[in-house]
């Protein structure tokens, strides 16, 4: 392992330099909130979103001209786009190698529901989680509808993920779900041959698609829930149509969507997030949990590389160095590290990347 293997380069401190003035932006909406809330929670995630990256602390060695990364602090705050990213990453590199052994009974489910205004939304999501918790009860056969086989899927487990986009004063709540179902994709619930409203897609993103007996019954399911519909056979078939759900074969990049922040600073026209959009979010999200796991999903805890693993390998590189000389302890802003020619900047954390390179 080389110091390039661990290096930090300069797009990514240019990135975050450029999150942290657009972290400006949320600073003075909390400032507002707290101004007519006088809620002092709000004062202090106002400062602590300041305070994000503002200060990175390294081990300087003059001899190696290296520096090395050992701690910043973070928000955490989910409008924080420096964080956002960094629990993203988390979680990925946490779950991912996890994920992977069921990958072949591996779905990417998407549940939606129309659009609400924003003094809907809370309920709103209170209501998504609530039904897909009873979907979940009637996968793995907990709840049962008389004439309805959900035993067929040989459900095993699901992570689910809330995302919500916003226009106005519209926003749209809805779920990214990976599910483990052991049925056979060639299983006549499963083949594709309804045309319904939701074939096609009206923005252009995708062909129009047909939909399977497994796609049209969750989508009616699915309605009949977040309606608070009693849920029986004659309902289900009484339905014209339900909401729009997808089921296709997960794909690598699903990850992605899974594991996404819960909501970005811009809407869907690629505008900032305003004041009023910001304290609709704000109360809406409040402890809510963005993701759950179910079933063989439940207690997911380990991480996608050991720690000794990681020490040792990066412990290997700090005692050459420290051989030789012993590191001088300072704080440098962002800025000023970017625009550092002549040190290299490395980081225990980019171990990760490197370990996880070697394995793909």
């Amino acid at each position: 392992m080389h110091l390039d293997d661990v290096k930090i380069e300069r797009q990514f401190l240019e990135k975050i330099v450029k999150n942290r003035e657009y972290n400006e932006i949320f600073q003075a909406y909390y400032e507002k909130l707290h101004g007519e809330t006088k809620d002092d929670k709000l004062e202090r995630k106002r400062d602590h979103l300041k305070d994000c990256n503002a200060l990175w602390f390294i081990d300087r060695y003059e001899i190696a001209r290296v520096k090395d990364f050992q701690k910043t602090n973070l928000c955490k705050d989910k409008f924080c786009n420096n964080c956002k990213k960094v629990k993203q990453a988390a979680r990925m590199s946490k779950f991912i190698p996890l994920i992977r052994p069921y990958s072949r009974s591996m779905y990417q489910l998407t549940l939606t529901v129309p659009n609400v205004r924003g003094e809907q939304l809370g309920e709103t999501i209170d209501d998504l989680f609530k039904a897909f918790s009873m979907l979940i009860n009637y996968l793995k056969g907990k709840k049962k509808i008389k004439g309805v086989d959900f035993e067929r899927f040989k459900y095993e487990g699901a992570i689910r993920s809330l995302e919500v986009t916003y226009k106005g004063n519209e926003y749209h709540p809805h779920l990214h779900a990976l599910v483990v179902l052991h049925i056979n994709p060639l299983d006549d619930a499963m083949i594709r041959r309804h045309k319904n409203v939701y074939s096609k897609d009206f923005k252009g993103n995708r062909e129009d698609r047909l939909f399977s007996d497994a796609e049209v019954l969750i989508q009616k399911v699915w309605y009949l829930l977040i309606n608070k519909q009693r849920v029986f056979k004659r309902a289900i078939d009484e339905l014209d149509k339900g909401y729009s759900c997808q089921l296709d074969k997960f794909k690598e990049s699903d990850f992605i969507e899974l594991f996404k922040y819960m909501t970005k600073a811009t809407n869907e026209d690629d505008a900032t997030m305003n004041y009023r959009q910001f304290k609709t979010l704000y109360y809406a999200l409040l402890n809510r949990r963005q993701i759950q796991g179910y079933g063989c999903f439940f207690n997911l805890k380990d991480e996608e590389v050991s720690m000794e693993e990681v020490n040792e390998l990066y412990d290997a590189i700090i005692e050459e160095l420290k051989q030789k000389e012993s590191p001088l302890s300072v704080s440098e802003t962002p800025n000023e590290l970017m625009q550092d020619t002549e040190y290299t900047l490395i980081s225990r954390k980019r171990i990760y990347a490197y370990l996880k390179q070697l394995r793909d």
